[in-house]
């Protein structure tokens, strides 16, 4: 009735006791706890089908996503407040019905693909390959380039493999830098980007958690010498390249606070920190209401879990890039997984939200004197 055989799939049955099944996560090589799932349910005859987790938070505050047409499309079985963090039911309507349910709404490189195609003919899109992870897969990055446009910007999703949210996100910022509007015109004239959306490629594929590693994960390679192709390829992109500003998207803990907003985070270094400020001054202007960011909700550093012990594996990218010096900015924005607030998150709300962010991004490194920024004629939409 249940099983793991699916892209990204990642579950262990505990127990089945009729219509009672017990669960719990496969850490693999994760040292200590995390919650990301993903399995394939068939249901053999009509019913409530009651689903518990035998150890930790595992179940968010939207309860599990759902699919039923194999991954394509994703919603929420509570799309109110579910108050579990372990259980969570599902009632069967017809026999033989069959669902993937995972901790929250996947994306996988056959999305990033079905993306790809809708744009394929777009002169400014040059897909390509960053490198090929450990175990040979292509780790796939986008490059967005017209003319000589004054500035070039690295977004980078998926350090940690499961935090998917984060890369719907990214594919609203790609959507929106190349739209045939005024916006997108002027992003492309003015900013290029280079964008990998599954920098832990093995882990997304896979289904593991990809957080805390052992040795370490990639989020925290940024250090010589380096355990992952991808991270050492990022680190020669961003040499070749010289971006003026590198963000990378995450996603937090499944619940509570600081969780259920989205923030950046202070690296502790005052010119990045300052520039932090300016940043969030334009994402907070370029706010949606399906996905609201406050600038009150980022965390400094020193502040809550933003202190020099989560950072004694290794160095982060923005770590890394703050160093470089033709980098203006360096910053890492988390997306919460099901709600900014009250406000209930789903694909659209990250596509929305990630347009928000290009919009923010153009309009901080358009800030310079001689360059007029555009219009935020889609702000809100």
């Amino acid at each position: 009735m249940i099983t793991k055989e699916i892209p990204a799939g990642n579950i262990k049955v505990v127990s089945i006791n009729g219509h009672d099944i017990e669960l719990d996560v496969e850490r693999r090589d994760t040292a200590g706890d995390w919650f990301y799932w993903c399995f394939q349910g068939k249901f053999p005859e009509k019913g409530i089908y009651r689903f518990h987790f035998v150890e930790g938070s595992r179940v968010g505050t939207r309860g599990p996503a759902v699919s039923r047409d194999g991954g394509k499309n994703w919603s929420w079985l509570c799309p109110h407040l579910h108050e579990s963090d372990r259980d969570f039911e599902f009632t069967c309507q017809e026999e033989g019905e069959e669902l993937l349910f995972c901790q929250a709404m996947q994306y996988l490189q056959r999305d990033w693909e079905r993306f790809l195609a809708e744009f394929s003919t777009h002169p400014a899109l040059l897909p390509g390959t960053l490198c090929r992870s450990r175990k040979g897969r292509e780790v796939e990055m986008l490059t967005i380039r017209e003319a000589s446009p004054q500035y070039s910007l690295l977004l980078t999703s998926r350090h940690h493999a499961g935090e998917m949210m984060a890369t719907h996100a990214m594919e609203g910022f790609l959507r929106a830098v190349l739209a045939d509007d005024s916006f997108g015109r002027t992003f492309r004239q003015h900013i290029a980007v280079f964008a990998v959306p599954f920098v832990d490629k093995d882990g997304v594929e896979e289904g593991d958690q990809g957080k805390n590693r052992i040795p370490h994960d990639h989020a925290r390679d940024y250090q010589l010498p380096g355990l992952y192709p991808e991270t050492a390829a990022l680190r020669a992109l961003l040499l070749r390249e010289k971006p003026a500003f590198v963000l990378d998207l995450h996603c937090p803990w499944l619940r509570g606070v600081p969780n259920e907003t989205s923030y950046m985070v202070g690296i502790g270094i005052p010119q990045m920190d300052r520039e932090m400020e300016r940043f969030a001054d334009y994402l907070e202007a370029e706010q949606v209401p399906q996905a609201p960011y406050f600038k009150r909700d980022n965390i400094p550093f020193g502040s809550s879990w933003n202190t020099a012990q989560n950072y004694t594996q290794g160095r982060t990218i923005r770590h890394y890039a703050a160093t470089l010096p033709f980098v203006r900015n360096t910053q890492a924005i988390e997306i919460p997984f099901a709600n900014f607030g009250a406000v209930t998150v789903d694909r659209n709300a990250m596509l929305a939200y990630g347009a928000s962010i290009a919009r923010a991004a153009c309009r901080y490194l358009l800030s310079s004197p001689g360059i007029q920024p555009p219009e935020s004629d889609t702000a809100g939409q």
